[in-house]
């Protein structure tokens, strides 16, 4: 997959600075800490901003086993298909750390859109964005090896939300080798040996626990392996 075209910078930049400066103002603040379970209830329609800090979306079988779908950082929200369509969510969101989000309940909201009716591109946008991560993750699943799906989900984390510096790309998001796993779908033992892999190849590298692109073109010949 293209990830530049799929994921475009500016567009994304665009959304997060509309719901952190126009949006989160409106709504009331809560504060989490690691591992706080923020609960989202069917009957109870609104949209959450994270203002700062990261949480995940995840999906977590009978068994506990985590299937990580999204994570989401200052800008970024979630609630807005059940804002849109009702119906609840499958998906179980938790602090990554401590965050701050913004709730927008929906009769505040609905007088939003109603008067500025443009806004709701940024929420198509949020909602095909996280679409196209799903498109993603299912194609790796069914179509890829172990190796190029790791590759494939730090490429497109680094197209996604990194730093670039010199040459070199910094993730942003300190991503754990059990974060990735869940990430991606496969065991820890399976990210780290490519991790190591990716290391000794000199195409990436870990400092303070951040992920370090140095080879994004080697990276990106590796998904297309």
């Amino acid at each position: 997959m293209i990830y530049e075209d799929l994921f475009d910078y500016k567009k994304q930049e665009e959304m997060r600075s509309f719901f952190l400066n126009m949006l989160a103002p409106l709504g009331k603040k809560k504060d989490f800490k690691k591992g706080d379970l923020i609960k989202i209830y069917e009957e109870e329609r609104f949209v959450g901003i994270v203002i700062n800090g990261k949480v995940k979306g995840s999906l977590y079988s009978s068994k506990g086993t985590e299937k990580l779908l999204y994570i989401l950082r200052a800008g970024e929200i979630f609630g807005e298909s059940n804002y849109f369509v009702s119906g609840g969510s499958h998906s179980i969101i938790k602090a990554m750390e401590p965050s701050t989000i913004s709730f927008i309940p929906k009769n505040i909201l609905d007088s939003y859109l109603d008067k500025n009716p443009k806004a709701y591109s940024f929420f198509i946008h949020s909602i095909t964005r996280k679409y196209r991560i799903s498109i993603s993750q299912m194609s790796d699943a069914i179509f890829s090896s172990s190796k190029t799906k790791v590759a494939n989900t730090l490429y497109r984390l680094t197209v996604q939300d990194s730093k670039k510096e010199a040459n070199e790309y910094i993730i942003k998001t300190h991503l754990t080798h059990q974060t990735l796993a869940n990430l991606i779908g496969c065991s820890r033992i399976t990210v780290t040996k490519v991790l190591k892999e990716l290391r000794q190849l000199n195409i990436l590298d870990i400092r303070d626990k951040k992920i370090v692109v140095k080879n994004l073109d080697a990276l990106k010949s590796m998904c297309q392996s």
